[in-house]
């Protein structure tokens, strides 16, 4: 008969947490990739971690645009070109700074 006295419960929780959070790092770590961090999170957990690593380290980079654009609150105009306040209020003697806004595209 087996007893579970020298079972160590604990140890696997830890063992279980730290697996988990190498996945999600790696599944973190695939989202700048072609192969994705869905796919990257279940190779991973199928596997091991250093198999997901291994599978995203052969993974091409995602191509990256980034586009910044400046918008007026005001008259919702967007311009490419950066200025202090929006030219168009400043045309009508308002003066209104733009906001800067970033985006990515893959």
């Amino acid at each position: 008969m087996y007893y579970y006295q020298d079972f160590d419960f604990e140890m696997i929780i830890i063992a279980i947490v730290i697996y988990l959070f190498l996945v999600i790092s790696i599944a973190k770590l695939g989202t700048y990739k072609k192969c994705g961090g869905i796919k990257a999170l279940v190779v991973s957990l199928l596997f091991t971690p250093v198999a997901g690593i291994i599978y995203v380290a052969i993974s091409p980079v995602k191509s990256v645009l980034k586009i910044v654009h400046y918008r007026c609150h005001h008259c919702g105009l967007e311009f490419t070109n950066h200025h202090k306040y929006c030219p168009t209020c400043l045309k009508e003697g308002e003066k209104h700074r733009l906001e800067r806004i970033s985006m990515r595209t893959y």
